[in-house]
C-alpha cells in the first residue's frame, strides 16, 4: 500500500502526534507522515491548508489528518464509522491518561476529549475551496482567506505511543472493523460503538471558564449512561446498577487489593462487591441527584478519602468496564520452557500486555488512599466548605 492510496477526510488541530494511529483502513496521522506528505506534494492546496493553522498566539502548526483508505468499503465512508475510528482512539489515550494523572499528578497528559475533535472546516473532494459543516452551519469559502486554529480551551499536549492502552486499541480497532465491514453487525459491536459514543462525550469539557458543579455533575451522567449501554441486553430489556455491578465483578484482576470483595454497595441486599464496582455504585448516586433535581452541593462530587472528584475515577472504571466486556485477555500460547529467547519475549509481551490494566486498577486504588505531594496541596485548596 502506497502513500497514494490514501484521502484526507478530516484535520484535528488539538492533537500533535509522534506517530501514525490505526490499520489498513483509516489512520490519524501527524503531518508528517509519509502519506501526508505525499498528498502535500500532490496537491499544493492541501499544504497551503494545513500551513494556515495557529494557536490563538499566532505559533504556527500543522494539525493531524484523519486518513482513509481510498478502497475502503462504502460503510467504512460513513461519517458514523469514522467517528467511531475517532472515539476509539480517543477512549484509549484517555483512559490511560487519566489512570497515569490519579497516580502521579503533574498534568500536561491527554484529559479531556476536546484533544481530539474534528475540525468543522476542510478541504472539499477537489482540493479547491474550503467547506464548513456541522448542524449549525454549511458554507464553503476561498482557501486564500482561512485561518484556522487550536482550541483556546486547552494546550496542544503530544501524544505518543507509551500515552495510550495499546491492548485497548487494538481491540478496539478490531472490533471496529467488525462493526463495519458487514451489513447486519452483531449487537454487541452496535453497543460498543454506541457505548464509546456517550464515553467521548462525557470525556469533554464540563464547560469553559464557567464551569460550575453542577457542568461536572451533568457530564457524571453521560459516564453512567457509558456503563449501562455496554451491558443492556437488546429488545425490551432493561440496562441497571446490577447488571453493571455483574459486568465489573467478570474483571480478571490484575492486583490483589482490587478483587477483594469488601465495599458495601447499597441496596436492599447488603452485597460486599469490589472497589470498582462501590466507585460506580459513586458514580451512580451522583448521577441520580444531579439528573433528578435532588439537593446537590459541591460535596457530592467529591470522594471522602482520596479528596478528589468522582469524575476523575470515571474514564480508568470505564477501562475496567471494557477489560470485562471485550474481554481484554492475553491469550497467546506460552512457548516451550527449552526455547528460553521465545519465553522472555513472551513474557516482556504479557507484561505490555497487562501494564495498561495493572495502571487502572492502581488507579482506582487512590481512591482508599488520602491524597499526598501535589494532590494534597490541591485537595487542601479545593475541599468544599462544611
Amino acid at each position: 500500500m502506497t502513500a497514494t492510496d490514501w484521502t484526507p477526510v478530516f484535520v484535528l488541530p488539538n492533537i500533535p502526534l509522534e506517530a501514525a494511529i490505526g490499520c489498513e483502513i483509516a489512520a490519524l496521522a501527524p503531518a508528517h507522515d509519509p502519506r501526508v506528505r505525499t498528498l502535500k506534494r500532490a496537491h499544493p492546496s492541501f499544504r497551503r491548508f494545513l500551513s494556515r493553522f495557529a494557536d490563538n498566539f499566532g505559533e504556527k502548526f500543522e494539525p493531524s489528518v484523519l486518513l482513509l483508505n481510498t478502497v475502503a468499503p462504502p460503510t467504512f465512508c460513513d461519517v458514523a464509522a469514522l467517528a467511531s475510528f475517532r472515539d476509539l482512539i480517543a477512549l484509549s489515550a484517555i483512559t490511560r491518561g487519566r489512570a497515569l494523572e490519579l497516580q502521579h499528578p503533574r498534568g500536561h497528559r491527554v484529559l479531556f476529549g476536546e484533544a481530539f475533535a474534528i475540525y468543522p472546516w476542510m478541504l472539499d473532494r477537489h482540493y479547491e475551496d474550503v467547506i464548513g459543516s456541522t448542524p449549525a452551519i454549511l458554507g464553503t469559502h476561498e482557501l486564500s482567506r482561512f485561518k484556522g486554529q487550536s482550541s483556546p480551551a486547552l494546550f496542544r499536549t503530544s501524544l505518543g505511543e507509551n500515552d495510550i492502552d495499546q491492548p485497548l486499541l487494538a481491540s478496539l480497532m478490531a472490533r471496529w472493523r467488525r462493526r463495519y465491514e458487514v451489513g447486519e453487525p452483531a449487537r454487541e459491536n452496535v453497543a460498543l460503538m454506541r457505548s464509546l459514543n456517550m464515553a467521548y462525550h462525557a470525556s469533554l469539557l464540563p464547560a469553559g471558564t464557567e464551569t460550575t458543579f453542577y457542568d461536572v455533575g451533568r457530564v457524571v451522567s453521560l459516564w453512567v449512561s457509558a456503563f449501562e449501554i455496554l451491558v443492556h441486553p437488546g429488545g425490551n430489556g432493561q440496562a441497571n446498577r446490577d447488571k453493571v455491578f455483574e459486568m465489573i465483578e467478570r474483571t480478571c484482576w490484575a492486583k490483589a487489593g482490587s478483587g477483594q470483595l469488601a465495599h458495601d454497595t447499597g441496596g436492599k441486599t447488603k452485597v460486599k462487591r469490589t472497589l470498582a464496582s462501590w466507585l460506580y455504585q459513586m458514580l451512580y448516586e451522583c448521577r441520580n441527584d444531579f439528573l433528578h433535581g435532588n439537593p446537590v452541593e459541591r460535596g457530592n462530587l467529591v470522594l471522602p478519602t482520596p479528596q478528589r472528584t468522582i469524575f476523575e475515577y470515571a474514564a480508568p472504571l470505564y477501562r475496567i468496564a471494557l477489560t470485562a466486556f471485550l474481554p481484554l485477555t492475553y491469550n497467546v500460547p506460552r512457548p516451550s520452557a527449552e526455547d528460553a529467547r521465545a519465553l522472555g519475549a513472551d513474557i516482556i509481551d504479557h507484561m505490555d500486555f497487562m501494564r495498561p490494566q495493572k495502571s487502572a486498577e492502581a488507579a482506582l486504588l487512590t481512591a482508599t488512599r488520602p491524597p499526598t505531594g501535589r494532590a494534597a496541596r490541591r485537595a487542601r485548596i479545593t475541599r468544599p466548605a462544611p
